[in-house]
């Protein structure tokens, strides 16, 4: 039923809290999705003006990665509201460093990244679940100073990201979210499970992949997620793994929160 579903991913990222990268080494790059998975409360039982705007930022960091990320949606309803059918509008921005080595000349490099972009989509309620596409501008830089590097530079370009997000029993949440950008084939896909523990808190597992030209990596970690009286704060961490050969294991943290906008 309308308005009875939580609202899905509004996110990077987009994706995932999860889903940004970390190691870098010789002649691969990677960057951080634009932005996280971030669910507005439920209605509560009408008392609550569904929102007709719902803002996030966080944090995202691994052993060989750091940066934030952010983003907004907005509805393009004539009435507003972001918890029933129809058209929205969302603006996701990511920025960070991350380590670059191609001996003997850059070793231990700090390359920055900016990942951004602009969609219009349209979002379905349905006893099935909550389903959202979206489309648009998207750019993307590496400021790589090494000319032999296989990602630098600037591109823009279009990005098309998909959403799905259902609730079951009342206490089981499922997302799944996807994105593709064409600058340098950016992709990245996430997939969470979460369980009502009690009252507002809820906990799962979270998977994610990233990958470009020439990069790869998994992650996956706990995930918890609190809502609150104003919006929803989420943690997350655990395991990456690129699948690039030549880059290491590592651990990846991150932290965010999102509000409802009225």
């Amino acid at each position: 039923m309308k308005g009875s579903f939580r609202s899905m991913a509004v996110l990077a990222a987009a994706l995932a809290a999860g889903a940004a990268p970390g190691s870098v080494l010789a002649q691969t790059s990677a960057q951080p999705a634009s932005s996280a998975v971030a669910t507005p409360a439920p209605v509560d039982g009408g008392a609550a003006a569904p929102p007709t705007a719902y803002g996030w930022g966080g944090v995202w960091f691994s052993n060989h990665y750091a940066g934030g990320y952010g983003g907004v949606m907005q509805s393009l309803k004539r009435d507003g509201s972001l918890w029933e059918d129809g058209p929205a509008m969302r603006l996701d921005v990511s920025g960070g460093q991350y380590t670059y080595d191609n001996a003997p000349a850059y070793v231990g490099e700090e390359i920055g990244i900016v990942d951004a972009d602009l969609m219009v989509g349209y979002r379905k309620f349905t006893e099935r679940g909550t389903f959202g596409g979206w489309v648009g501008p998207a750019y993307i830089e590496h400021d790589n100073p090494d000319p032999a590097a296989s990602i630098r530079g600037s591109k823009f370009g279009a990005a098309v990201l998909g959403e799905y997000q259902n609730t079951f029993n009342k206490n089981l949440e499922v997302s799944l979210q996807g994105r593709f950008a064409t600058p340098f084939s950016t992709w990245s896909a996430a997939a969470r499970g979460l369980y009502q523990v009690s009252g507002p808190l809820w906990l799962g597992p979270q998977v994610t992949l990233y990958g470009n030209d020439h990069y790869k990596e998994l992650t996956v970690g706990p995930f918890a997620k609190l809502n609150t009286s104003f919006g929803e704060v989420g943690v997350t961490g655990g395991y990456r793994h690129p699948m690039t050969s030549g880059n290491k294991d590592g651990y990846f943290a991150s932290v965010y929160f999102a509000v409802p906008l009225h």
